[in-house]
């Protein structure tokens, strides 16, 4: 269960990361955009509106790659974790069936003693008992 917690906090430190990442991006990113806008306000007459669209769209561009590359960088972390985990969980498995075949085993043999010991203490009478082949009681009766 430690294992699972550990997995569980690697998980959460890894999300807060990147929230983080993304959190400081954009704070820069929106920093910049206002701080274009206060030199276009000084600049009015010589920026035009298409100067801005294509500030901005450089700015949205350079700002989805960084939050997909830290997507793939979470995406790789949590497929290498799922696999660490996979393999723990195969590893216990086979401990498991290994545990059962063996108290299967012993369980046959304690079986088999058992039978030896009841066989052994049995009454000489009642094993030829068994070997004779039982009488209906009607025809007792009849007779």
């Amino acid at each position: 269960m430690s294992k699972l917690k550990s997995i569980q906090a690697k998980v959460e430190g890894s999300i807060e990361s990147g929230i983080n990442t993304v959190e400081q991006y954009y704070s820069s990113v929106a920093g910049k955009t206002f701080d274009y806008v206060e030199t276009i306000e000084e600049k009015a007459k010589t920026i035009t509106a298409k100067d801005i669209r294509e500030k901005h769209n450089e700015k949205a561009v350079s700002a989805f790659q960084n939050v997909r590359s830290l997507n793939a960088s979470a995406s790789e972390f949590v497929s290498k974790l799922l696999s660490k985990i996979e393999k723990d969980v195969e590893d216990v498995v086979e401990e498991v069936k290994d545990a059962v075949e063996d108290v299967a085993e012993e369980a046959k043999e304690a079986l088999e003693t058992v039978k030896e010991a009841v066989s052994e203490t049995e009454a000489p009478e009642a094993k030829e008992a068994a070997k004779k082949p039982r009488r209906s009681r009607k025809k007792t009766e009849d007779a």
